[in-house]
């Protein structure tokens, strides 16, 4: 992707160079600076720096392992405890289920009084 980016960062400068000194090679003039762009990301001491950094990312999960580890047992004790006592809701989730429930059945509710008026009206109005 960073070879894609700097070549279409280099057509639109040779764009606006070229309104400038239209015999200007952008190619031929950015050679050295491409050639060591790609030297240092892409060359062996580039790769050596990826190395590098994906060795200390490595060395930062593995310090996190033990903490990892540890919540993972507590989690696998709380599904232990679920599958042997069955789900417990708090007093708070059970009544904002509540709540949400009733808002929900209030809307059905009036809907079904709407669509129950209507078909009432076009009866009385067939009947006229």
């Amino acid at each position: 992707p960073e070879l894609i980016m700097l070549q279409k960062t280099m057509v639109v400068v040779e764009g606006v160079a070229r309104g400038f000194d239209p015999k200007l090679d952008i190619w031929t003039t950015a050679d050295p600076v491409v050639r060591e762009w790609i030297a240092r990301n892409l060359g062996p001491l580039g790769k050596i720096e990826g190395a590098v950094n994906g060795a200390g990312d490595l060395g930062k999960v593995l310090a996190g392992l033990p903490a990892i580890a540890a919540r993972s047992v507590a989690v696998l004790n709380q599904f232990d405890a679920m599958t042997r006592d069955g789900l417990v809701l708090a007093p708070e989730t059970v009544e904002a289920i509540g709540k949400a429930e009733a808002r929900r059945n209030r809307w059905q509710t009036i809907a079904l009084w709407v669509i129950a008026l209507t078909f009432l009206g076009i009866l009385w109005s067939i009947r006229q």
